[in-house]
C-alpha cells in the first residue's frame, strides 16, 4: 500500500522540503522532480538562491490537483517534450 507521511507544521505557507525530503515523502528518484522542475509537472518549487525548495503549501495543492476518482478524470498529463 502507498501511504504519504503527514507534514505536520503551523505554517504551510512558509515552511519548506528539500528535494531529498520531497523525494523521500513521494518515494520517487531526485531525478524525476529535476524533471518535473525541467518540464513541468511537478509541485510549484521556489529558489533561494542556486537552492530548491518546496512549500508544504503548494504540495499540497499539487496533490489535490493530482488526485483522480478514475482513469481519465482530470487535466491531461504533460508528456515529454519531443526532441
Amino acid at each position: 500500500m502507498f501511504t504519504l507521511t503527514p507534514i505536520d507544521c503551523t505554517d504551510p505557507d512558509h515552511t519548506y522540503l528539500s528535494p531529498f525530503e520531497l523525494a523521500e515523502r513521494l518515494r520517487c528518484p531526485l531525478s524525476r522532480l529535476t524533471g518535473w522542475r525541467k518540464y513541468g509537472g511537478g509541485p510549484e518549487f521556489t529558489k533561494f538562491g542556486k537552492s530548491v525548495a518546496y512549500s508544504v503549501r503548494a504540495i499540497h495543492d499539487w496533490e489535490k490537483a493530482n488526485t483522480h476518482r478514475q482513469i481519465g478524470d482530470g487535466r491531461l498529463s504533460i508528456g515529454r517534450r519531443s526532441r
